[in-house]
């Protein structure tokens, strides 16, 4: 027997750009904060991801790590370094617990660490927390 939550985040009007290079995890995150009411573009790499995030300019980041090419890591320190991507929130998954910690990501930028796979309710309310709701 499962249980859903009593609560769902709500994170109407939110603007989230989703990265990876795995299509299924991009499918399957974009449809759960869909669900809790954001808007979701996604990108499947870094540089694609970093131009959609300075031109559309989101609300918060959710990024895979690790990414052929340049990684999560390259992403948030690229972002930091620029005049309309340094105040993005950002969120670090990774399936390699063990390659990546909480104090890499953090060092770089990251605002919050959560392991793959995540669960979508767990996600939202780390969206919702950041960006002040």
């Amino acid at each position: 027997m499962t249980f859903a939550p009593a609560y769902s985040p709500d994170l109407t009007g939110i603007m989230v750009l989703i990265v990876d290079d795995n299509a299924d995890s991009l499918d399957v995150l974009s449809l759960a904060l869909e669900r809790f009411g954001a808007t979701v573009q996604t990108a499947a790499n870094a540089r694609d991801a970093l131009a959609k995030a300075l031109a559309m300019r989101p609300h918060i980041i959710v990024s895979d790590l690790s990414m052929p090419d340049e990684d999560g890591l390259w992403l948030v320190d690229q972002l930091k370094h620029r005049q309309h991507g340094s105040g993005i929130p950002t969120v670090a998954l990774t399936a390699h617990r063990s390659r990546y910690n909480v104090f890499q990501t953090a060092d770089v930028g990251f605002d919050a660490f959560l392991t793959k796979p995540v669960d979508p309710f767990y996600l939202g309310e780390s969206i919702a927390k950041l960006v002040g709701r």
